[in-house]
């Protein structure tokens, strides 16, 4: 009897059969090049590569003009008077002009760090999409076995409705020769539009399924419409692999960038400097006459003290870390329970399936008898009926345990990250 409807369903579903299927995998691929945030990575990258050029910068030289004008309310003047000689005195008015041209020589890995701490920081914000991705793989994971459950349902219906309309045509032909109450066919043709109802349920339960499905995938509903059971997962014990764990990661790199970046602050800098000028008085100081002048030389610059400003955000960096540890462990933590719940309900699952194909096709037994007795007039229509509901429910039970114990390895495997 299991093997009738099963053949039954297929005769059925018969329309999908010659359509293309829309596995699972190709719905995962399919979500994520549609996914919008995808771009958010290429937007991260380009934005990365514009601040890396801007880093790098700080290696070339660097120019700078400047412009002064002031007046003052005394200069310095030169308190010795000598006969027939005049000692010439600063002007209290003021003007330069200068163009100072600096070149870094070594700056104690400030700029190298800079570089690093933006492509740690280029990683998270890659990582974070993953980390949504992966949150999306789950979703359209359960709308495809949504799918799945209600083509179940569809198929059972349509299996009950012919068969219900099957028995009310033989016993119609009993009324018409008055050996059958019409009550009886009445009762039969109020069960087959029951039936009817619950399938336009289902139909309605999957097209919203697969709507959700087509809107995440970016495909149309018709391709989504052949939907097919995919295998079971394997349980092995593979590593966690959850894209939550990398970042992280790399949350943790990008505190111990910054950790690297504060204390090349505390380094001495070294430059070369050449200061090309125009005003008045030039380096000359004495002289009142706009002149050109130009200086060179080398600068060195060394915080020595800073009470320890530095040693106490490199602290502040680290305790942050260990924080962003103990999330890392306590997700660990939390995955691990979520797995063992998992594992549980699969064995719940394939427990349960083993009795499954023996209840079907025990309930197909008694229906068939049933049938038989309600075709010698030796039973009535609602024992019928209610053998025949036993039989459609538990055909229902059957398929829907097989396709969540699917679906529960298959989200076992997402749990771990892969």
């Amino acid at each position: 009897m299991f093997k009738f409807l099963t053949l039954a369903l297929l005769l059925i579903s018969g329309g999908t059969v010659a359509q293309e299927y829309f596995p699972l995998d190709s719905a995962w691929a399919a979500t994520r090049r549609h996914y919008p945030l995808l771009k958010q990575q290429e937007a991260t990258d380009r934005a990365t590569a514009l601040q890396l050029r801007n880093i790098r910068t700080g290696y070339l030289p660097q120019a700078e003009l400047n412009g002064k004008a002031t007046y003052q309310s005394d200069v310095v003047a030169i308190p010795i008077k000598l006969p027939n000689v005049s000692i010439p005195t600063m002007p209290k008015d003021q003007y330069n002009l200068t163009l100072d041209v600096r070149q870094l020589i070594y700056d104690g890995g400030a700029i190298a760090g800079q570089q690093e701490l933006q492509l740690a920081r280029q990683q998270a914000d890659r990582q974070k999409v993953e980390v949504d991705l992966h949150q999306l793989r789950q979703q359209v994971t359960q709308v495809y076995f949504n799918a799945l459950i209600w083509d179940a349902h569809i198929n059972a219906r349509r299996v009950m409705i012919a068969e219900v309309k099957q028995r009310r045509e033989k016993l119609q032909a009993g009324v018409n020769n008055g050996t059958v109450l019409a009550s009886q066919v009445d009762m039969l043709h109020a069960e087959e539009l029951k039936t009817e109802q619950q399938l336009e349920e289902a139909l309605n339960g999957k097209q919203a399924a697969l709507a959700t499905l087509a809107l995440l995938t970016g495909k149309t509903e018709g391709e989504m419409n052949a939907v097919i059971l995919p295998a079971p997962a394997g349980i092995g014990d593979q590593p966690l692999q959850r894209p939550e764990i990398a970042l992280y990661r790399y949350q943790q790199e990008v505190l111990r960038r910054q950790g690297n970046l504060t204390g090349s602050q505390t380094r001495p800098k070294v430059s070369a400097f050449v200061q090309g000028g125009y005003g008045r008085p030039g380096l000359n100081l004495l002289s009142d006459k706009f002149d050109f002048y130009y200086m060179g030389g080398l600068r060195l610059q060394w915080s020595v003290w800073n009470w320890h400003t530095q040693r106490t955000e490199r602290a502040v960096l680290q305790e942050q870390e260990r924080g962003v540890e103990a999330q890392l462990e306590a997700f660990d933590l939390q995955t691990r329970a979520r797995l063992l719940q998992q594992k549980s309900e699969i064995n719940t699952l394939s427990a349960a399936m083993v009795k499954d194909q023996e209840i079907v096709a025990l309930r197909g037994r008694v229906k068939t008898v049933s049938a038989a007795q309600l075709d010698n007039g030796v039973m009535t229509v609602h024992d019928y009926l209610s053998d025949l509901f036993a039989e459609t429910s538990a055909v229902i039970a059957g398929k829907t345990r097989e396709i969540q114990y699917v679906y529960a390895t298959i989200q076992y495997q997402v749990i771990k990250g892969y």
